[in-house]
Parts: structure tokens; sequence; C-alpha cells
């Protein structure tokens, strides 16, 4: 019955604008003449955006009407008196100290303007019938509900993917996804369906794309369709929305690191547009430190055209560009003494893409997306006396997805994608390390490994094509069965991707799925470039077995367990003769729960658990040995509530396994190749033998919203390790590795932020 009464509170809420009536004698017997008008709008609190069909009525003489779509009303021929009005809207209501006198003069129009606040209400039960969409073996949404108020990411989008099971980080300044159980390197990010060069500034600082403009993010942990191409073991998919259709607006962001703001509007009758960016700010202030010749600096920007040509044709135009610069010096004792790495180091990364997608519904039955793309990237990276390595790829994409309906249960599916991508390369550098190799975070790895001097321009070419019949043979049991084929110039190699997955309904709600699927990975650059690598290796393949059981528990509770197992092989790992080969193999392996519990926009929390095991074995004479970006337990919590229209707070907790490391066991005398000095040089025991200490960690966000007419202050506190727990996250070591000093992860830090949305 409380909720009950809430409901009618909410839907039939009056606002008085007006104190009691006052009728002077005689003043009904004045002419239509001296009659008056009110003219009004109802808007939305906060925006100011306007409010169509809102039932708005005269208590004292009966009369009803409803807004037009640009959110305004009039009641004419109304003698001059006093009037209230009362305003009633699903799902908005005026807030309480809103209330106004609404007085009519003769011959004269009084112009009202009313706000109303949105809120909830809870029915006792509504049911919807609909067709529903397939679910997608291996596959995670995270919502735009969800994406800015996970706590412990300050709003930032893709940060909010750690909290998603199976999905885990290095540590606390390494923004980048280890997948179940695979490497970052391996996952590949899309931004509505361009390629996404790298989603971190600086690795893991913030994301280079705005919040405010996505509309949802699709992972694909594994066992994904066949329209999902070659080099992908895990793919996110991130979808930005259309700009706002009834007027200009924008949100300004400002916190501790940068500023932010976002602008869009309309584009005639048909179409919308939005403007995004952001900017570092420490480079700007009157700071100086020694080492530090440039502060870290970094800027980004996103922007969207969509157009309705037609009521079966839209069109969207995009571009978004990110750019990283620092610059240090590096003293004697920052570079353990050897003079051939002190000296300045230098750092900038960017990329720019620009794409154009073209969404047809060519017949009721036929669907067409087309894509079309242009990328560079540019990487800068040097120090010490001359070591540098600069790339440099231009790339061009066209992708065309077809799929057309035979029957209620039956689709067909195909597309096609091709690519080319120019590399420049050049460089003085060392061979990039591989996966594993404990001289990956250790400066001597710059020191003693060999220096290769390249300058080369290369064409990667790749065509690639599906085909995918998804069929529902019976109402319990869908059946979706793809073949890819790629093509890589370099390899020269055809790839055959057969992928398949199968869906079935049990009694009582719950689902049964399984997928199976074939992925491999073409060789980076400096693996088949003669110059680094070898021209002779090939993709290296990995075999996906996925299954899931999902329950709907009640209408706002999920339930799902998966589990997972890969097998790796013909991984490319260094060689001593070839410089590369095809030798190694491995596998992951693994099982997830999730529990997710959402209450309308008030109240969401999860509960994730994932378990792992991932391996590598590098070369056939070598044993198996722990994969780095294994963590065997990954529990994760989640919640946020909003108490009140305008106060909201939400807490996440995370722990993970340590990650392995390979210890040192002792030191040995090497002179060194360019001074001849005698250094010490670490002596290992068996890679990934070790772990560190677990890692736990306690975020808690509270935010509090002004609502102003026509605008919106809000401000937000996070608290990032909030009982200030040392995580662990290297170790350091004296010159002779006699001592061991451990260096943690963030202490307890507070973040504030303020936003103003108009």
């Amino acid at each position: 019955m409380q909720r009950m009464k809430a409901f009618f509170w909410y839907l039939f809420s009056t606002v008085l604008f007006a104190l009691p009536i006052y009728s002077p004698v005689g003043f009904a017997q004045q002419s239509a003449m001296d009659d008056g008008e009110i003219h009004g709008t109802v808007s939305r609190r906060g925006t100011g955006q306007p409010l169509a069909n809102v039932s708005v009525r005269l208590i004292e003489t009966g009369q009803h009407t409803l807004t037009d779509e640009t959110g305004a009303f009039r009641f004419s021929s109304l003698p001059a008196s006093g009037y209230t009005l009362a305003v009633s809207a699903a799902g908005y209501r005026a807030p309480e100290d809103d209330d106004e006198v609404v007085t009519v003069k003769p011959g004269q129009t009084t112009e009202v303007r009313i706000y109303l606040e949105r809120v909830e209400f809870i029915l006792e039960e509504i049911q919807v019938k609909s067709t529903p969409t397939r679910p997608t073996v291996g596959k995670q949404t995270l919502g735009a509900l969800e994406i800015k108020r996970v706590p412990g990411t300050a709003g930032d989008a893709l940060r909010a993917l750690q909290a998603l099971p199976g999905i885990g980080v290095a540590n606390d300044f390494d923004g980048q996804l280890y997948i179940r159980g695979g490497a970052p390197e391996d996952n590949r990010f899309y931004l509505d369906r361009a390629p996404l060069f790298y989603p971190y500034h600086f690795g893991g600082l913030v994301s280079t794309i705005n919040s405010e403009v996505l509309n949802k993010i699709d992972v694909y942990a594994g066992g994904f369709g066949a329209e999902f191409g070659a080099d992908a073991q895990a793919v996110i998919d991130i979808y930005s929305r259309r700009g706002r259709e009834d007027r200009v607006g924008g949100k300004f962001n400002l916190n501790m690191l940068y500023s932010e703001g976002l602008l869009e509007g309309p584009l005639g009758e048909r179409g919308s547009w939005y403007l995004a960016g952001r900017r570092s700010y420490i480079d700007l202030l009157p700071i100086e430190v020694d080492e530090i010749t440039a502060f870290p600096r970094f800027w980004d920007y996103q922007a969207k055209v969509s157009y309705d040509l037609s009521e079966k044709h839209q069109l969207h135009l995009n571009a978004f560009a990110a750019d990283d610069f620092m610059e240090l010096k590096l003293d004697l004792d920052d570079v353990e003494n050897d003079p051939t790495l002190a000296g300045r180091l230098n750092f900038k990364d960017r990329f720019n893409v620009q794409g154009m997608h073209l969404r047809s519904t060519l017949t009721n039955r036929l669907t067409s997306d087309l894509s079309i793309s242009r990328a560079d990237y540019f990487q800068d990276f040097s120090f010490g006396q001359g070591l540098f390595l600069k790339l440099e790829p231009t790339q061009y994409e066209l992708r065309e997805d077809l799929a057309y309906r035979l029957n209620p249960k039956h689709q067909l599916e195909s597309g096609v994608l091709v690519s080319t991508t120019q590399w420049n390369v050049s460089s003085f550098f060392p061979r990039p390390p591989d996966e594993g190799d404990p001289d990956a975070n250790n400066l001597q790895y710059f020191t003693f490994e060999e220096k290769v001097t390249s300058d080369f321009q290369k064409r990667f070419n790749f065509i690639e094509g599906y085909l995918q019949n998804r069929y529902d043979p019976l109402a319990f049991l869908s059946i979706t069965l793809g073949l890819r084929l790629d093509y890589f110039n370099l390899t020269d190699r055809v790839s055959v991707g057969p992928r398949g997955s199968l869906r079935l309904k049990i009694p009582g709600g719950s689902e049964l799925r399984f997928a199976y699927g074939r992925y491999e990975i073409s060789p980076y650059p400096w693996q088949i470039t003669p110059e680094y690598g070898n021209p002779d290796v090939k993709e290296n393949t990995a075999i996906h077995y996925i299954l899931e059981l999902e329950r709907q528990i009640s209408p706002q509770t999920h339930l799902k367990v998966a589990s997972y197992q890969k097998d790796f092989s013909d991984l490319i790992t260094r060689d001593q003769q070839a410089g590369y080969l095809n030798q190694g193999n491995g596998f992951a392996r693994g099982v997830e729960v999730s529990l997710r519990h959402r209450e309308g926009e008030r109240f969401f929390g999860w509960a994730n658990y994932a378990y792992s095991v991932a391996k590598r074995k590098d070369r056939p004479s070598e044993p198996e040995r722990l994969y780095s970006f294994d963590q065997t337990h990954v529990a994760t919590l989640t919640t946020s509530y909003q108490f009140t229209s305008t106060w909201e707070i939400g807490a996440k907790w995370q722990y993970r396994t340590g990650n392995p490391y390979t210890p040192v066991t002792g030191a040995r005398l090497v002179p060194h190749p360019t001074t001849g000095e005698l250094r010490h040089v670490p002596i290992y025991g068996e890679t990934n033998s070790a772990r560190v200490a677990p890692f736990h960690r306690l975020d808690v966000r509270i935010s509090k919203s002004f609502i102003y007419e026509q605008w919106r202050l809000g401000v937000f506190l996070e608290v990032l390790n909030v009982y200030n727990h040392k995580n662990v996250l290297s170790f350091d070591y004296n010159e002779d590795y006699t001592k061991q000093e451990v260096v943690h992860q963030l202490p307890l830090i507070p973040y504030l932020g303020i936003t103003a949305e108009f």
C-alpha cells in the first residue's frame, strides 16, 4: 500500500503557485476585453529540458491542457484573479519550496516557468512482453547507469571495467586489463567500430575517452562469434551515444588531475552533435622539480555528428584523438650509476582517428552496417646516450556487416573487413623483452641487451571475411555456427576460424550456454621484420571452450556462473639464433561467479568472484611456469545507493591474489659493455616462482547534487584505499642485491571533483 501511495503522489503531485483567491465585489462583471492569459513552460529541473505531455490544470475553473513538444502550455480568456495550477507528470514532482503566486491582470499575459524534479517510484508489479535479444556467450555489458557511478574510478568508464568478473589489472598505476588469463596486448578496443589505439593515458592514469559521451561498453571475454576477427583474445566494444536533440547543453568537470567539458545539441530536425575534451594542467602550475623538465601532460577529444538521412538510413561521423607527453632528466643515481643511460628521457604518445558509420535498413529483413575509418599513431621514446624508438603506423579500414532474417527462427550474417597499415619504424633500441623475462623491469636490460638499429617501412594488409548462421529450431534451443577466414600478407597464410555456440533454456528460468572458437593473433612488427625478428614466424593460435549457466532469480537479480578453457599453441618467443620462433604453448582455465542486483536508478550491487590458472611453456626444453598475468583469486564487491534525489553513496572492495614474480637469489659481477666497469647483475630463481602479498583495497564515493532551474552542480568525494592497506607494487634492491626493499602502491588518497551541467 505504501508503494501505491508513493506512486500516486509522484504521478499526480500538485504544484501550488498562488495564495488563496481574492475576488473583489463586481470583478466578475468585467467585460471579456479585461480578461488575461497564462502562458507557461514546464522543464526538467537541473537541465532545463522541456517536458512534453505534462498535465496542467486550473483548480478554480477545471480547465485542463497538455504541454507541447517544447514544454509550453496556455490558458486564455481568464478573468483577472489569482489561480492555482495543478501540474502532474509520471516520474516528476515539483520541489517543496518552489511554490509561487500566479496572478492574472486585466488584458495582460502572465508568464510562468515551472521546473519539475525527476524522481523514482516503484510499482507493485509490471509485466512487459517483448522479443528478447539472444544472450551472447562470454559477453558482459556495462551500461550508462553504472559507467560513471562505480566507486574508485572518479567516474572513469574504462576503469569501471575492473569491477567485472574475470578482469584484473597489474596494480594501482596500470589500467591495462588482464581478461581471463590473457595479456593486455591480446585485447582489442573499438569505439563506434573504429580502432582505439590505446585506452589509457600513460598506461592507466585516466582513460582516453570522456565517460559522459558513452552509452554502453560490451566486453567479450572469449568464445565470441565470427563477427570479430583476428588478433583478439578479448574484445572491448565501446559505443558512444548521440548528442542531445532538444537544445544545446553541456557538462564540465574539474578535479585534481584535469578539466574536461562536453557540449552537445541538435542539428536541424533529424540530427545531433557533441564535442567533448579534456586536458591535464599539472604542467601549467608554477611548480619546479629538477628531475622533471616537462611535467606529464595529456589531452584528448571526441566529436560526433549523427544524422537521420531517412527513416531507414542513419549516418554517424566521428573523430577522436589523444596525446601524452613527458620529459625527465635522469641523473646517475636514477639509472644505477650507468652513464650510458643518464640524460634526458622523452616520451610522446599520440593517436588520431576519423570514422564514418552508415546503418541502413535495406528491407524489412536485411540490415547493413558500413564503416570506414582512418587512424594514425605516433610514439617517440628516447633516453640515455642515443637510445630511441619511433613508431608511426597509419591505418585505413573498411568494414561491412550484413544481417538477413530468413524467418523468425533463422538469421544469416556475413561481413568483410579490408585494412591496410603502413608501418614506419626507426630505432636504436633493444628487442622488446618476452613476457616472463625477469629483466623486463630492470634498467640493466637496456645496458646489457643487444641494441638493434632499424629504419624500415612495411605495409601490413589484412583481408577478413565471415559467414554466420543463427538458428532457433525449438523454443528452448538456439544454435549459432560461424566460419571466419583471415589473410595477412606478411605471413601469406589464410587462417581458418570456426566458431559456434549453443543456448539451451532450462525449465525454471535458467539458461545453459556453450561456445567454441578458434582464434589467431598475427605476429607483432618487431617479431616478423628482418631487423628485429624472423620473417618466417606465423600466427599463434588459441582454442576457446566456454560453458555458462545464467538464472534470473528475480526481475532485479541475476546469477551467472561461467567456466572456460583456453589452449594456446605456436606462441612466438625469443630464440638465440632465429630471433623469434613459434615454439611456446600454454593454457588458461577458470571459473567465474557473478551476482547482480539493480533497483531502477536508485541502487545497484555486484558480487563477483573469479578463480583462474594461467601457465606457459616458452620453449620445448623448458618447464611449464606461471603466466605473468595469472591472478588465482579475484573477488569484487560493488554497490551504489541513491538515498535521495541529490545524495548518493557507493563503495567497492576488491581482493586479488598477488602477482607472480621471479625472485633474486644472488648477484654476479659482469663488465659493463661500454665502460668496462664491473657491475652487479642479479641471478634469478625459477621464472614466476614467487608471489607478492595479496592485494585488497576499499574505495568509497559520496556525491551530492545541487539542482537549480536550468543547471545542476555536482560535487563528489572519493576516498581510495580507505583503510590504507600497504599493497605491494614491486621490490627494489641495493647495488649488490643483498638487501630488498618493498615498493608500495597507492596509500589512502582523497579525491575531490566538481561538475556543472546545463
